[in-house]
């Protein structure tokens, strides 16, 4: 686990080594073990890395590392899970290693397969490998984006499509602002990603854009090829399947996912848990015991000592014989959180749960505690918010309505303007084809929304944009039932916030690594053809949700854990009430010198947000989420002035 960077120029570039060592003191927070950097001969490439050591604690490990004759150099950050079998195939062959790290199986199943390895790895990734006889470089995402990689394509001005000019490069690393100075990037605020940020299901700028015109960020599940200092190919590298199974098995289920727990073990430093007493963090550390862990410390987030969180969360760590530890919000502290955590990912982000992640990964590095064990993903997967019984209704409804029916459903919906927004949604759902249905609820969104917070010069055509953002998921063919459709856009991109950023930059941010068994590529293969009946059941109400993973884990946990009222991170800590209350001097005194980016923003939506924030419950709630959008926004754009 680190930070990674890389420079690939068209050109020979003296300014390589000052540049790496800019980008390096960056990611520093990343990987606070060890940093280290490459220059190519020809002075064209430059590879870097910070370390935060989990295999192979020894020099050995370090990166950027090469492969037997140093033709192939790479810096890589994630972890691949099944590098020992994968090893003793490549040893078979005749490969010689040097090392006991998972990174180094990358360079020479490189050698073995080029761009085809990618099917062959399990785990989370995002690296760069160089090679130096091509002077081309290879460069891959994990297939959930659990690590993150951002680019910027420079190009000289006046050079034309395709043009290799000397001033040309890429420049990679782990997060924005580590390539915030980079000579010649574009710092302007990107409309696209601006828009995107604010669609009322979005905490961020979705993937591939950035806040910023000059960064992008490699989508998961895709690579990118880089030569003569100019990005070549981005392709998606997973088609994953949505077919139904015929058969259904708890114990096929329950062989994955142990196995899954079970390669996230292997560590030669100490795994802890994250421990809330839920149906999720639970599975985790049972099975991790089950499978031989002993002495597991586990961690958990509190409003106070009084939160009713705690005691359910006490119990667990009884039930599983954990070393548990709870961890108090404070909102001075958590409020110095946010502001930190912005200015590490580079732009705007607003979730709360957040602020708590990083809370308890302080908390956990502070232990001494490298690695931490997660329940990240099962409730997208495994359909445990209450949004997915509408959706499951809405799924129903479209599989009876045939499919000559949808443009009547679609007229007859516009005719209607004043439908309460469940129906708008059901008849938007209805009236769209599969592959098209998220999509048609995000553009309505768009139209309704964007005018009243962005003006017309700063609004991209809904159609074209959502539709570029949407095609980057992937699989070989659209779900057939809209709830599955909706789920793999929550999962990759949509509630990136609350699973897979969640899982990196808090964590990393304090130094810590996070595994999340519930994000195995092979067992969301075999989870994402569970037909959603069998995962909902009848779909009457909240009893219901997640019913074939509480079904599965029955007889590992107690009936008090899979029958509990569903509580999300941080529960009793709600934004709205934070905003109105400790929070409330800072976000005014940021709204009165308000920058609207010369226009881009309307001048009086931050004041309508704020004035929303005093109104009732279900008002300030929605209030509370556009308020907390926009106080982000600020800050971020004023960390971006004082670095530029």
């Amino acid at each position: 686990m680190c930070g990674i960077a890389a420079i690939l120029a068209a050109a020979p570039d003296p300014a390589l080594p000052a540049q790496m060592a800019g980008i390096l003191a960056r990611l520093a927070h990343r990987g606070p073990d060890d940093a280290a950097e490459w220059f190519a001969p020809d002075g064209r490439a430059a590879l870097g890395q910070t370390r935060l050591s989990i295999v192979d604690l020894s020099p050995r490990g370090r990166q950027p590392m090469a492969n037997e004759d140093g033709t192939l150099w790479l810096t890589f950050n994630g972890e691949i899970y099944n590098w020992r079998p994968l090893r003793a195939e490549l040893e078979a062959k005749g490969h010689r290693f040097r090392s006991d790290t998972d990174s180094e199986v990358l360079l020479h199943l490189f050698e073995e397969e080029g761009e085809a390895m990618l099917a062959r790895l399990r785990g989370m990734f995002a690296f760069v490998l160089y090679d130096t006889r091509t002077g081309r470089a290879f460069c891959a995402r994990d297939r959930v984006g659990k690590k993150p990689l951002v680019y910027a394509e420079i190009v000289p001005e006046g050079a034309g499509e395709g043009a290799t000019l000397a001033g040309a490069r890429v420049a990679i690393a782990s997060e924005i602002p580590a390539l915030w100075r980079q000579p010649g990037l574009d710092r302007g605020v990107s409309p696209e990603g601006l828009a995107l940020y604010f669609l009322r299901h979005l905490r961020h700028v979705p993937d591939p854009w950035t806040l910023w015109r000059g960064l992008r960020r490699l989508p998961p599940a895709h690579a990118m090829t880089i030569a003569e200092g100019r990005v070549e190919r981005i392709w998606c590298y997973w088609e994953p399947r949505f077919d139904p199974l015929e058969t259904v098995s708890a114990d096929a289920f329950l062989s994955r996912f142990d196995e899954a727990v079970d390669l996230r073990r292997l560590a030669d430093v100490e795994v802890a848990a994250l421990l809330s007493g839920g149906v999720d963090s639970s599975a985790v550390v049972q099975a991790m015991g089950a499978l031989g862990s002993r002495g597991i410390r586990s961690y958990v987030l509190g409003r106070d000592a009084t939160d009713d969180e705690l005691p359910r969360a006490r119990r667990a760590a009884e039930l599983f014989a954990t070393t548990h530890r709870e961890v108090l919000f404070d909102a001075e502290t958590h409020h110095d959180g946010f502001v930190e955590l912005i200015a590490r990912h580079g732009e705007p982000i607003a979730l709360l749960p957040l602020v708590h992640a990083f809370r308890l990964c302080q908390a956990i590095r502070a232990d001494g505690v490298k690695v931490v064990m997660t329940g990240h993903g099962a409730d997208e997967v495994f359909f445990g918010y209450s949004g997915h019984l509408g959706q499951a209704a809405a799924s129903r409804a479209a599989q009876s309505l045939p499919p000559f029916m949808r443009p009547i459903v679609r007229t007859l919906a516009g005719l209607m303007p004043g439908l309460p927004e469940q129906a708008r949604h059901g008849a938007l759902v209805l009236g769209h084809a599969p592959g098209d249905r998220r999509a048609a609820l995000y553009r309505s969104e768009a139209e309704r929304l964007w005018p009243t917070i962005l003006r017309p010069e700063a609004r991209p055509d809904p159609a074209a944009l959502i539709g570029a953002w949407l095609s980057a998921m992937p699989g070989a063919a659209p779900p057939a039932a809209y709830i599955d459709e909706a789920m793999v856009i929550a999962l990759l991109s949509e509630n990136a916030p609350s699973v897979t950023i969640a899982g990196d930059l808090p964590a990393m941010a304090a130094g810590v690594e996070t595994r999340a068994p519930f994000l195995d590529h092979e067992l969301l293969e075999y989870a994402f053809r569970i037909p959603w009946q069998a995962k909902l059941g009848a779909a009457k109400g909240p009893g219901d949700l997640k019913l074939f993973l509480k079904g599965a884990l029955r007889g590992r946990l107690p009936e008090e854990i899979l029958t509990a009222e569903k509580r999300g991170f941080g529960f009793n800590i709600q934004e709205a009430e934070l905003l109105r209350g400790a929070w409330r001097g800072r976000v005014v005194a940021a709204f009165a010198a308000f920058d609207d980016l010369d226009g881009m923003i309307e001048p009086a939506a931050a004041e309508r947000a704020l004035a929303a924030l005093d109104g009732p419950p279900e008002v300030a709630r929605g209030a509370g989420q556009m308020v907390l959008k926009l106080y982000a926004l600020q800050l971020a754009l004023g960390m971006a002035k004082e670095a530029a």
